[in-house]
């Protein structure tokens, strides 16, 4: 199992946690009757702690669909899939959205201790041949980004 498969299975075991807890929360507030102050305060009580239970979930969402957006970059390139620095490149663009090549190269290297700036350059070429990456002239300099794979559906 890779790195990537735990992480995503403690995010989704940590999600179907927090969702536990607020149905069970839920379930408790039903039970409470209003007629005793004390039990109204409780039910405020308990109204915010399932909120700052949905506040405190919505990461653990957002980062499960950028892990799975990865893992379904790779099963539509699988000639990719044992690249490290074409992961690298792919998860750093997940997180930062645009970077330009030398940006991109630091976060490539504090991904994976090492890369050059040439061999960064050859994969950011070879993903954009895939169309899995482009450039974006954004009056500063060339960008890279992602392509979204919903974009590419609506192209075919």
């Amino acid at each position: 199992m890779s790195e990537d498969e735990t992480l995503e299975n403690r995010i989704t075991e940590l999600e179907e946690k927090i969702n536990y807890v607020i149905l069970q929360i839920n379930n408790l507030q039903h039970r409470v009757s209003d007629s005793n102050p004390e039990l109204k305060e409780m039910m405020n009580l308990l109204q915010i702690l399932t909120s700052t239970l949905q506040i405190t979930k919505a990461p653990f969402t957002m980062l499960s669909q950028t892990l799975s957006m990865k893992d379904r970059i790779l099963e539509l390139n699988p000639d990719i899939k044992f690249d490290e620095i074409s992961k690298a490149i792919i998860s750093a663009l997940e997180r930062k959205e645009r970077l330009n090549i030398s940006q991109l190269t630091e976060q490539v290297r504090k991904e994976r201790g090492s890369a050059s700036r040439r061999i960064v350059r050859e994969r950011v070429e070879k993903l954009i041949s895939l169309e899995i990456i482009r450039e974006i002239d954004t009056g500063y300099g060339r960008q890279l980004e992602l392509i979204p794979l919903e974009e590419k559906k609506e192209e075919k």
